[in-house]
């Protein structure tokens, strides 16, 4: 009876599983689709309003004589019909070759893709041709105001970034093969509109071709172009992932989730300071003095960031000793008597561990919080004995901590002895914080038995334990000084 009723709850929670995954992959589904319909209407719809006045917008292979020209346009034509087919089919028979987080960063691409071809369009105004105008008798301006100070082909740069977007949020390899050629043959479009734009424009088209980039970028690199064009990508990495965090990290309630509008602001306001430096309207100077001491505390933050960041992740890949005398798995809040998907995590490691290793003994440590109906201890119990078929005598509940300090230490009183083997139970990220925090309580044989850090907030949590390191670097420096 009591294996039916573990067999049913598993069946259970497998098929509630398979459901969640197949509304994820139609939420993606319909995300991709709604990019492509944006970028793709941006384009027709403008080709309708010019048509209205009297514009021909597509000029792609429309010139009399069947020279090289003439068949680099046909076949870019070819290729970018051949390139959103392959996105159609690729969406809906659902292709994922890369884990969430490419897909996610996909997004990213197609969204800020369907921005600059937006904006390259509406700057272009009537001026915008989809091929080379050979036979255009209408004289327009070059334009070089807006979007384009930054970027000659906005528009073909838009279409990139939407064809990248899609491959990453649905590759497989004719995708990859079909979107490469797009692009390739975008390139060479691009190449055949330069020689015509600079014998169309001659100096005044040269002298823009020398002051902003083919692609993004304004002109020659140079050191302060290069930190501005870093702090730009990490400008708009920061607003998209802040919404990606709220989205998938349970909105507000995500503990830091600010800071990634901190470090948005910071890095915008120094694309600001950059771009006025290097168009030479800074009004006023810095003092050396300042400059030098901002960039050395500058460097000293970033070294130390780094080399925090480089042993969090390490901890994070650590392999966990066989046949452990008890396990300790660290609560991780509930929403009622339910776990977050962090504790849901370091649970089923937990289950894992304990089925590999007959002889562990568990301790589910966690109290109850005020908004919770039950205590994390309790809740992992729960989930070990129902979902997992733990066998209850190897369960130890410990029932009193709020935080990581008190996980320790009481599972410490309750196991007795520091010197009997136990591995700590937590997401990746969060290992070097508590195996540090477990020596310190007096753990003189423990090990980490990391469970899987979720993504895409996966970052967020890596980035956020900086601080948490930082907290407990400080608390040991103060408790030396006692």
């Amino acid at each position: 009876m009591i294996e039916f009723t573990i067999i049913s709850a598993i069946k259970c929670n497998s098929l509630m599983a398979l459901k969640i995954n197949g509304m994820v992959k139609m939420t993606y589904r319909i995300i991709a689709l709604f990019f492509m319909l944006v970028f793709y209407g941006i384009y027709f719809t403008k080709m309708m309003l010019q048509k209205k006045k009297g514009i021909v917008t597509d000029q792609i292979a429309k010139g009399k004589s069947r020279d090289k020209g003439y068949y680099i346009e046909l076949t870019m034509k070819i290729a970018t019909y051949l390139a959103p087919l392959a996105e159609v089919i690729s969406i809906v028979l659902g292709t994922v070759g890369f884990p969430l987080m490419f897909r996610i960063i996909g997004m990213y691409f197609a969204f800020v893709g369907d921005i600059v071809f937006f904006t390259s369009v509406y700057t272009m105004r009537d001026s915008w041709r989809a091929g080379v105008a050979e036979d255009d008798k209408e004289k327009r301006n070059l334009v070089t105001i807006g979007i384009y100070n930054y970027s000659r082909n906005p528009a073909f740069l838009g279409f990139d970034l939407v064809y990248i977007g899609i491959l990453l949020m649905f590759f497989n390899p004719v995708l990859l093969v079909i979107s490469v050629f797009a692009m390739v043959m975008l390139h060479l479009q691009i190449l055949r509109e330069e020689k015509f734009l600079e014998k169309t424009y001659g100096s005044e088209y040269t002298q823009y071709k020398g002051r902003t980039s083919r692609y993004a970028g304004v002109g020659r690199p140079t050191p302060s172009k290069i930190l501005m064009y870093i702090y730009f990508v990490l400008t708009i990495w920061s607003v998209l992932y802040y919404f990606t965090c709220l989205a998938y990290g349970g909105g507000l309630t995500l503990s830091w989730v600010w800071l990634w509008l901190i470090i948005a602001a910071f890095s915008a306001l120094r694309v600001f300071m950059l771009k006025r430096r290097i168009d030479g309207r800074e009004k006023k100077k810095l003092p050396a003095a300042v400059k030098w001491g901002y960039r050395i505390a500058f460097t000293v933050f970033l070294t130390y960031f780094a080399i925090t960041e480089v042993k969090i992740i390490r901890a994070m890949s650590a392999r966990p000793k066989e046949d452990l005398d008890y396990i300790i798995v660290l609560g991780a809040g509930l929403k009622g008597t339910e776990p977050s998907n962090q504790y849901k995590a370091r649970i089923r490691k937990a289950a894992e561990y304990l089925d590999e290793n007959e002889n562990t003994k568990i301790i589910a440590s966690g109290g109850q919080g005020s908004d919770e109906e039950i205590s994390e201890a309790e809740c992992a119990k729960r989930k070990l004995i129902d979902q997992y078929g733990i066998d209850e005598n190897r369960i130890i509940l410990e029932e009193k901590s709020t935080d990581t300090e008190e996980n320790l230490r009481y599972s410490l009183e309750i196991i007795g002895d520091p010197t009997i083997s136990t591995g700590i139970v937590t997401n990746g990220f969060h290992e070097l914080r508590a195996m540090s925090i477990a020596k310190r309580e007096g753990y003189k044989n423990v090990s980490s038995v990391p469970a899987k850090t979720l993504f895409p907030c996966g970052i967020h949590y890596v980035v956020r334990e900086f601080f948490g390191m930082t907290e407990f670097y400080l608390k040991e420096i103060c408790y030396s000084q006692r």
